[in-house]
This record gives C-alpha cells, sequence and structure tokens, in this order.
C-alpha cells in the first residue's frame, strides 16, 4: 500500500514538472493585426488563455478579455507597468487599448496575483 503511494506521489510531481516545462517554453501567442492595430483575445477561465501575448513597441494594441467565471479573483485585470486596471464582467468581452512605448517583459494579473500573464513587447 506505501508503494503505491509513492509511486502515485512520484507521477503527480512528475506531471507538476512537465506541466512546469510546458508553459515556461510556450513562445506566446501572436497578433491578428487589423487597421495598424495588434489584437488579441484572451479568455479567463481558471487561467488567462494565452498567458503569453507577444507585440511590438509603438504600435497599438487591443487585448479583448472574455471572463467565463465567477471567481472574485479573475474580476479585475491589472496591467501595473501601464497603469491599467479594469473589471471583467462575467460572460462579457471588456477591450484594452493602449500603446506599448518600450520593450521588455510586463506582467499582467488579477487583484490577487493568482491568475498571471505576461506581454512581451519586442
Amino acid at each position: 500500500m506505501q508503494i503505491i503511494g509513492l509511486i502515485l506521489i512520484i507521477i503527480v510531481i512528475g506531471l507538476y514538472f512537465f506541466w512546469l516545462y510546458f508553459t515556461k517554453t510556450q513562445k506566446g501567442a501572436m497578433a491578428v493585426e487589423k487597421k495598424g492595430i495588434q489584437t488579441f483575445n484572451i479568455l479567463v477561465k481558471g487561467v488567462y488563455s494565452p498567458n503569453i501575448i507577444r507585440t511590438r513597441v509603438n504600435q497599438p494594441v487591443k487585448i479583448n478579455f472574455r471572463r467565463e467565471e465567477s471567481t472574485d479573483c479573475s474580476r479585475y485585470v491589472n496591467f501595473p507597468d501601464f497603469k491599467i486596471r479594469r473589471e471583467l464582467p462575467e460572460n462579457k468581452t471588456v477591450a484594452i487599448e493602449f500603446t506599448p512605448e518600450r520593450k521588455g517583459e510586463f506582467v499582467f494579473t488579477c487583484d490577487m496575483s493568482m491568475y498571471q500573464g505576461k506581454l512581451i513587447v519586442e
């Protein structure tokens, strides 16, 4: 019985490390460009999906967040480096538009930082 428990623990740990490797090696979603605006669609349901997006510097960005859950944690999204905080009503799409003026990696999170994403500006 103890051996079965040990095997299950090893499997769970292995799956966790596989998940970490997979999420850290994501290249990130590329924008759909319309009329010079880089547009992304992000689903909020347990996580931000996709959670990594790539944009170009000095080009307008439009990120459409659709929240399909009622968890209070995901009620707001924050882009602290851009001083943006928006409410995400349940089952509605909210567009956030801005123009990144410098290259770098910038996080976006919920109010409690349990949901996290990354904006990579190149």
